[in-house]
């Protein structure tokens, strides 16, 4: 089921660094849970649950924050988006851990006797688990995508680049870049914008908007119709000139000179 969303939500490689940390969490907790001589009860197997949870979450935060950096960083190596997305998210991650750490120590100091035995389990775990996201998870994950023949490329540009060495953030001009067409196939790119450049990566700004030209095409606008002003007007509204012959017989052309428009006097 873990694989399965991470699948989803990510790539199938992001799900073996998931599941190596997740079993190391696990590990490292049920060992020094048996090294301190403790009897294993329905608290600690409720425990065990709780740090595999949170230590899903926790790697998750790390993950998605990798995944929003690679189509920001299109000419920099893997490692060097790992490193820049670990500085944007390793303070969030300590402050997490050490505030989960507060209550769990005061359960642990103050709690009753089943309260202790499971704070004690959920302490190794979420320090653990903090430890895991960030220095298991993450260096596996490099290691099995720069595998791939894209981040190979770059690491071997970068490396010639600066004789020989990756350094390990990536300059403003490589983020700020588009991605270099390095392939003959990306050269002869259907007019159709369906799928990325580069499989494993995000749509560049310039593919996002033809492929938003190719959904929503512009159509042109028909002419209106002239409309005819009298079309819907009512007979009464119509006020026509009165010509000279509907004038009645007795009215002259003129007003009189008088005060009331009648002769003059």
């Amino acid at each position: 089921m873990i694989s399965a969303y991470i699948a989803l939500r990510f790539e199938w490689k992001y799900a073996v660094p998931v599941l190596i940390a997740l079993m190391h969490d696990l590990l490292i907790t049920a060992g020094v849970y048996s090294l301190t001589g403790r009897e294993v009860t329905t608290a600690t197997v409720a425990a065990l649950l709780t740090i595999l949870g949170y230590s899903l979450y926790d790697t998750i935060i790390v993950f998605d924050r990798v995944r929003e950096n690679v189509p920001r960083m299109p000419r920099a190596a893997f490692s060097q988006i790992v490193n820049r997305s670990m500085s944007e998210v390793l303070t969030r991650s300590l402050a997490t851990s050490f505030c989960t750490l507060l209550p769990v120590t005061a359960l642990l100091l103050f709690g009753g006797e089943t309260l202790k035995d499971f704070a004690f389990a959920l302490m190794i775990g979420i320090a653990s688990g903090a430890y895991s996201s960030i220095f298991i998870a993450s260096p596996v994950l490099t290691h099995w995508k720069e595998r791939e023949p894209v981040y190979r490329r770059r690491r071997a540009r970068i490396a010639a680049a600066n004789g020989g060495i990756v350094p390990a953030y990536a300059t403003s001009g490589e983020e700020a870049r588009e991605v270099p067409i390095e392939d003959e196939t990306l050269q002869r790119r259907p007019a159709r914008v369906t799928q990325p450049a580069i499989p494993g990566q995000g749509v560049s700004r310039g593919e996002w908007s033809q492929l938003v030209a190719d959904i929503q095409p512009e159509r042109p606008k028909e002419p209106e119709p002239e409309l005819d002003p009298t079309a819907d007007a009512r007979p009464e509204d119509v006020v026509m000139p009165k010509t000279r012959s509907e004038r009645p017989r007795g009215a002259s052309k003129s007003r009189g000179r008088g005060r009331r428009g009648g002769r003059s006097r």
